[in-house]
């Protein structure tokens, strides 16, 4: 765990680990304005399924997970289907999409889909 900022009483916010592999770290920031989930790497085909039950088990203790994609440098079809599966699920809200990221779940998904996740 790494220090991530700290608050102005001088209280610390830890980032907790929540998933690793070669290409994706998956971690947790209590950092206000309330936690957030952040996706550092690539999302793809291999690891989109366990990725996806990370997320789950977070989303369980959050009323709506809100899910940093601003790190995420790759995500092919699979990852971005179980992105917009959340967000149209109600249970996720993805913040600091790329332009690119809001180009490709438009035409993945039509524009609704970027009023649900965004």
């Amino acid at each position: 765990m790494t220090v991530q900022e700290q608050g102005v009483s001088g209280e610390r916010w830890v980032d907790a680990l929540l998933y690793l592999d070669r290409t994706l770290r998956v971690t947790y920031s209590p950092a206000p304005p309330g936690g957030a989930v952040r996706l550092i790497g690539e999302l793809d085909v291999t690891n989109t399924r366990a990725v996806a039950r990370t997320l789950a088990l977070a989303q369980a203790a959050e009323d709506t997970l809100v899910i940093d994609v601003g790190r995420l440098k790759f995500a092919d079809l699979a990852g971005l289907r179980m992105l917009t599966g959340l967000c149209r699920d109600g249970v996720a809200h993805l913040i600091n999409m790329s332009p690119g990221m809001r180009r490709l779940l438009g035409l993945l998904d039509g524009v609704d889909v970027l009023d649900e996740c965004a």
